[in-house]
């Protein structure tokens, strides 16, 4: 059964990332075709591109009147035709120690307006993320709810499986329970 899904979820997430995702500048993508809307921002990606593990900041909101309840297991990034989910939490920081070089260095390209040029008129959920900084554990989590109302951001890191500048991605998401409820974005790293 998980392998019809993994299937099914590529199979739909490279129909919708041909001609639905739309580049709005300086590495960030966004796409609001599916019931979850998307925004991915590889500029850290593209910077980083031989890290062992790259970082994209996700920016998720919910068409109105849809709830999504989102793991880490529903969060992927595809890539030649390989599903790559995210590392546990604990696995790793045991293998990469460079998340506050990449956050410090997001935070000073202030993306903050290029973002909400696509969404407009909400506020963003800051209480959590799947990959926080060690000096704020107290956002850890491994679930999310992702509403209408409320911007979900957080950075999502995957092993990096020999990306190169050029190379189209796709990340998507689906909810927990009804994988009906999704959404994906393309991703090229220039």
């Amino acid at each position: 059964m998980k392998k019809l899904w993994v299937t099914l979820f590529i199979l739909s997430l490279s129909i919708s990332l041909s001609a639905q995702t739309q580049d709005i500048g300086q590495g960030a993508f966004f796409n609001d075709e599916g019931q979850i809307n998307i925004i991915v921002d590889a500029s850290i990606a593209v910077r980083f591109i031989d890290s062992d593990y790259i970082m994209l900041m996700v920016y998720m909101l919910a068409d109105k009147g849809v709830t999504a309840n989102v793991n880490r297991d529903t969060v992927v990034v595809v890539f030649k035709e390989e599903v790559h989910k995210m590392p546990t939490l604990k696995d790793f920081r045991k293998e990469f120690r460079q998340e506050n070089r990449d956050m410090r260095i997001y935070e000073r390209m202030g993306k903050d307006s290029l973002i909400m040029s696509q969404f407009y008129g909400y506020s963003f959920n800051e209480t959590f993320d799947f990959f926080p900084l060690r000096s704020d554990p107290q956002k850890s989590t491994d679930r999310a709810t992702v509403t209408s109302s409320m911007i979900i951001q957080t950075k999502l890191y995957v092993k990096n499986p020999g990306f190169k500048k050029g190379d189209v991605m796709g990340v998507g998401v689906r909810d927990i329970e009804d994988p009906n409820i999704k959404g994906s974005c393309a991703v090229v790293l220039k």
